[in-house]
């Protein structure tokens, strides 16, 4: 019910697509087609979509019957290259004003170079179309093998994968004379004569009588070029799924059991049995080389760095920073190098490089583990302390006095913290404490040591009270009586009130320990 849906909607789409398509050629109005363009590239993201879907149900053993999943994949395709060539075409815009004057001011060898750079684009994208129908079959034909052993699917298979990693070195190729075409570093006439061989290539090379010319690059040069740029046999997906990525499986192949020996030089890969898919011995020797060099200087970095860290003691934090951000900014490069190495080399070494990269990323983990254990190491030197989490206690006296050198400049450290101390001082010098030593660990211990002594503080009028005798009254809110109070405000002295009322409301009695 589900793959009906898709079918379902597979139609609808295409129809849709087909619609604004010709509304699009019908069009005079320049603002209408960007309009009838925008939806065109939102239908064919919806295209996309059901096609990724499709592209697992063909890749699933549950389905048996695959035709029609098929076909609407390979409609999808068609409606996909339609939207390639109307967006090449809305993006030219050959035949507007500006294109016209652009073409016309265009020097002729600039026109000739970007003519051949669109020759070779055009013939890139077709091989990528011819590669996914390729692995498209491949992928049909695994499905069918793994219900039961048959031996000319088998050949078939490895007969398509044969033409897969040609059409990919063919690619490869091309790819690497569009980038020198753009750097001008290879002469357009030399691409130009190669047209012929390629177009041959490309349109006939699935007729049964095809004889593929080994030598079409050999003019070029193209060896040469191939470290500085780093193409090879990448591989591609069939189409340019605009703005989203394309998920086909690629067909699985079998690991190599033990190292084969160094690759000899021969000829690039053929479409026949007897050609075998190898890479010349120069180019493996500079993948293999930089990829050994750059493990070595990973794992020896780390070291450096962290015992530099351990011996300087200057500036801790820019050091620490320094060596934490030297490997994990190598390992990404590294993964970058990995992934070009890849797709550098050929079929026949894939799985030797895939182990190798294996190995390299354990020894990797292994040096960056004791390098995270040098740093933790390291750090144990500069960990605070629980005496870096208390306020520095200097003294900053609020009314400063110049005084005779000889004179104290701050109070002794230890003798005015000490509650024992606050025992033998006078009421007057606790209320001094208490009112002009405000927020500090003193006033406290003047306030502990007043109560003690059966003063109570009043939170009213901010005074010290104690009685001068029993209270006459007593309640559950108050009581009353004779009291002594400190007047700190007057005459900084005691005072007797008579017949007064306190509030226990108004009374500080939170414990001081």
């Amino acid at each position: 019910a589900e793959i009906d849906k898709v079918l379902k909607k597979v139609a609808e789409g295409v129809e849709t697509f087909e619609e604004t398509l010709e509304k699009i050629e019908t069009s005079t109005n320049a603002n209408q087609k960007d309009k009838y363009e925008s939806d065109l590239k939102k239908e064919i993201k919806k295209l996309q979509r059901l096609r990724d879907q499709i592209k697992t149900w063909i890749s699933s053993n549950d389905i048996k019957d695959k035709r029609a999943l098929m076909d609407n994949r390979k409609l999808i395709e068609q409606q996909m290259e339609k939207f390639k060539a109307i967006e090449k075409e809305m993006k030219t815009k050959a035949y507007s004003r500006e294109g016209l004057i652009m073409s016309g001011r265009m020097d002729p060898k600039e026109k000739e170079k970007a003519e051949t750079c669109s020759w070779v684009t055009d013939r890139v994208e077709a091989l990528s179309i011819q590669i996914e129908a390729l692995e498209a079959e491949v992928e049909t034909l695994q499905a069918g093998t793994k219900k039961g052993k048959n031996n000319s699917s088998k050949e078939r298979i490895s007969e398509l994968e044969e033409k897969i990693e040609r059409h990919k070195w063919h690619q490869g190729r091309l790819e690497l004379i569009l980038r020198l075409l753009e750097n001008g570093q290879i002469d357009t006439e030399k691409v130009i004569a190669i047209q012929e061989d390629v177009n041959y290539y490309v349109d006939e090379n699935q007729d049964p009588d095809f004889a593929e010319d080994e030598e079409i690059y050999t003019d070029l040069n193209l060896e040469d070029e191939e470290d500085y740029f780093a193409v090879g046999m990448e591989d591609h997906s069939v189409t340019h799924d605009y703005d989203e990525k394309d998920d086909t499986p690629t067909p699985t192949k079998k690991q190599a059991k033990e190292p084969e020996p160094e690759p000899s030089p021969t000829k690039p890969p053929q479409a026949n049995e007897t050609a075998k898919v190898t890479s010349p011995s120069p180019q493996a020797a500079t993948i293999t080389t930089p990829a050994s060099s750059s493990v070595q200087t990973l794992a020896s970095e780390p070291k450096d760095e962290s015992k530099s860290l351990l011996t300087s003691s200057t500036d801790p934090a820019s050091t620490a920073s320094k060596a934490l951000e030297s490997p994990f900014t190598t390992s990404i490069a590294e993964k970058q190098a990995s992934a070009e190495i890849e797709g550098l080399l050929p079929a026949a070494l894939a799985d030797l490089a895939h182990s190798f990269e294996a190995s390299k990323e354990r020894a990797l983990q292994k040096e960056v583990g004791f390098f995270a254990q040098q740093m933790l190491e390291a750090s144990y030197q500069f960990m605070p302390e629980a005496v870096d989490t208390e306020r520095p206690k200097n003294y900053a006296p609020k009314d400063p006095y110049p005084t005779p050198s000889y004179y104290p400049q701050a109070p002794m450290p230890g003798v005015f913290d000490s509650p024992a101390m606050f025992e033998k001082f006078d009421i007057d010098t606790l209320f001094f404490i208490f009112y002009y030593q405000q927020g500090t660990y003193q006033q406290y211990l003047a306030a502990r040591e007043l109560k003690k002594q059966s003063w109570r503080f009043h939170k009213k009028y901010l005074t010290w009270f104690q009685r001068h005798e029993e209270p006459k009254a007593i309640t559950d809110d108050y009581e009353q009586g004779t009291y002594i109070y400190f007047d700190y405000e007057g005459a900084w002295c005691q005072r007797k009130k008579t017949d007064f009322r306190f509030e226990y409301k108004f009374l500080e009695d939170s414990e001081l320990v």
